[in-house]
């Protein structure tokens, strides 16, 4: 069985659903310290002048480096009503956004009191959206010791699914013992990703790694799989 794992990502780019998408299962990372410099609770989109913008969910932050990820709350509520305005102001008039956006505006009329909630209905819709069949698990399912850090997380998580195949990503390369997948006779690839270049409706010049929102919005359900899809690099 092929495992890649990640941490939550809001809306995530496409960079993330290309692991996933070579994956049988799908570890997500709930159970680990948020990252105040990842993409946990935020991403980049283009706002209607072609400009770089972060949407960003704000969070209780008193004594949150003691707390896992999945325990965080959402203190401001008018994130929502704020990120609905963003979404139509810049892009209503893409050409797909009549398809896309019914498909993830439940995300701001929905009530949450935890990130992880966020996470997991942004992530799973865009799962729909891209068409990823991928089975998700939660590591805070798994039974796994919450002391264990980066590559002996990994083993844990890996034996818990009994996954035969590993997907990680190149900047685990700084920490992690590559020989020890092979004495525990799994696999290990490391992702090869080429963020492909479609059409952007607000810009004159093409930004890489948005949220794959914008290329939804872009291109609609049928080619923004097919652009997924068709680029995947096999590992």
């Amino acid at each position: 069985m092929i495992v890649s794992i990640h941490q939550p990502s809001y809306f995530p780019w496409l960079g993330l659903l290309d692991k996933i998408e070579k994956s049988d299962t799908f570890v997500l990372l709930d159970n680990v310290q948020f990252n105040d410099n990842a993409f946990q609770s935020r991403n980049i989109f283009l706002n209607h002048n072609g400009e770089v913008q972060y949407l960003t969910i704000p969070l209780q932050k008193k004594n949150y480096q003691k707390k896992m990820l999945r325990e965080l709350k959402v203190i401001d509520k008018k994130w929502q009503k704020k990120q609905k305005g963003f979404m139509i102001a810049n892009y209503k008039k893409h050409p797909f956004f009549n398809e896309i956006y019914p498909q993830i505006e439940f995300i701001f009329e929905k009530k949450y009191n935890f990130l992880i909630d966020i996470l997991i209905d942004g992530m799973e819709a865009c799962f729909n959206i891209f068409n990823v069949k991928t089975e998700l698990l939660l590591a805070s399912e798994l039974d796994i010791d919450r002391s264990l850090t980066k590559d002996d997380l990994v083993f844990n998580i890996l034996k818990k699914v009994e996954a035969t195949k590993y997907i990680s990503g190149t900047g685990a390369k700084d920490y992690q013992d590559d020989k020890k997948f092979e004495i525990e006779g799994i696999h290990l690839e490391y992702q090869k990703f080429s963020h492909p270049t479609y059409t952007q409706k607000n810009s004159q010049k093409f930004e890489s790694g948005l949220s794959s929102l914008d290329i939804a919005f872009n291109l609609g359900c049928k080619e923004s799989e097919k652009l997924l899809k068709e680029n995947l690099i096999a590992v």
